[in-house]
């Protein structure tokens, strides 16, 4: 298996940190994704589409059961990630799974809304701890 290439982003109430396992390239959202995070969200959401499609693999898991809130312009990176996955062949593509709390009612609404956007590429999965 290939070394990530993704580095983590820490900053103070929110963080990305990416991860690579037998089973897929896994990335925890956790804090929240509000404009501070803006930026680093936008620019982290490319490079993680290019670095599933470099590894080859057929599932990334986005982990947002510890992502208290995000606001409208962090969940459009989330939609500009689904449409480069949706311009991908797809024979080369990969599904993405958010990992989400059950517990936080607005990831009922805003995270299946995703899904709504393009089930054959997006699942949405409870989270059931590590």
């Amino acid at each position: 298996m290939s070394q990530l290439r993704l580095l983590p982003v820490v900053m103070e109430g929110f963080s990305i940190r990416p991860t690579l396992a037998a089973s897929g390239l896994k990335i925890a959202l956790q804090g929240s994704a509000d404009m501070e995070a803006r930026p680093s969200l936008s620019q982290f959401v490319p490079q993680a589409h290019e670095e599933a499609k470099r590894l080859a693999v057929t599932e990334v898991f986005v982990d947002v059961h510890e992502l208290y809130f995000i606001n409208s312009v962090c969940l459009k990176s989330l939609v500009v990630w689904i449409d480069l996955l949706a311009n991908v062949e797809p024979n080369n593509r990969y599904r993405l799974t958010f990992l989400v709390n059950s517990h936080l009612h607005w990831q009922d609404r805003s995270i299946l809304a995703l899904q709504r956007m393009a089930p054959d590429i997006v699942r949405v999965a409870n989270w059931k701890g590590e």
